[in-house]
Parts: C-alpha cells; sequence; structure tokens
C-alpha cells in the first residue's frame, strides 16, 4: 500500500497506543498498515457522529477492539486477521451487522461466516464502504431501538 491513506497512518510506534501495539505485534508490515488504515477510519467514523461519543480501545481475545462508550450505542468491533492471514473487520456474531453488509457488499467484500468483513488492497479503493459498514457496527444499537 502506498497511497495517501496509508501514508497517513504510518505513525511512529512511539506515538501508537499500547494496546495497538501489542494488537498487531505479530503481523505483518502489510496487515498492519492495512488495519492502521482501517483504524482511522474507525475514528474518523465516531468523531463525525456526535451520537456515537468517545471510543474504547482495548483488546479483546488478544484483538485490537473499539467500544463505545456511551451505553446502548453501538456494537463491538475488532480488527484482526484471519485464519488464512488477511486483514479483516470483526463484528459481534449475534448481530445482524455482517448480514447487513453482505447484502449491500457481496460484490465488494469478501465474507468469512457471519464474523468478518475481509478487507481488500488497497482498502482506499472501498473506504467508503468501510465506514458505513464501521458506522452502521457504532450505531447498532441506537438504530435498532429507534426502530
Amino acid at each position: 500500500m502506498n497511497t495517501e491513506m496509508t501514508n497517513k497512518v504510518m505513525y511512529k510506534k512511539e506515538s501508537l497506543p499500547e494496546v495497538v501495539l501489542q494488537a498487531f505485534c505479530e503481523y505483518t508490515s502489510d496487515a498492519t498498515a492495512t488495519l492502521l488504515a482501517v483504524r482511522e477510519l474507525i475514528h474518523e467514523v465516531a468523531r463525525g457522529d456526535s451520537e456515537i461519543g468517545q471510543l474504547q480501545e482495548t483488546l479483546r481475545w488478544g484483538e485490537l477492539s473499539f467500544l463505545t462508550q456511551k451505553p446502548n450505542t453501538g456494537s463491538m468491533i475488532r480488527l484482526a486477521v484471519t485464519k488464512s492471514g488477511k486483514p479483516a473487520v470483526f463484528f459481534h456474531c449475534g448481530t445482524t451487522l455482517i448480514e447487513t453488509c453482505r447484502a449491500r457488499y457481496s460484490h465488494i467484500f469478501e465474507f468469512e461466516k457471519n464474523r468478518a468483513i475481509v478487507l481488500q488492497l488497497p482498502i482506499e479503493d472501498t473506504a467508503i464502504e468501510i465506514r458505513q459498514c464501521v458506522r452502521l457496527a457504532l450505531r447498532y444499537k441506537l438504530d435498532r431501538h429507534s426502530q
């Protein structure tokens, strides 16, 4: 990946939170760069929607996870690689998030069961769609309660 978005997230290790370094320490440099770019997209989506509020970055199952700090707002998002080593965005399997994203974007993404969107490289080509799926997850409980 050698585009503007990737350059934007090529942080010095010292500038990344420890939790991010721990999560990505075993990944290839390409997978790490991809997941850091998606991490930035997740934060952009949260900053752009005041109802989502602040995010908490933490480790769940050794993977970088994002939780909304406001209660009853969203569903957890995890960034990791699949068993085959491909970077992916994981959602809680008990939600309809993958089903919804698959219905909208099956022509763009591969999916791993009802758990993950396998990212296509370069992600800049699918950034709009990734943002939409992330937004669905970060607003999952808000949107379900408003229906």
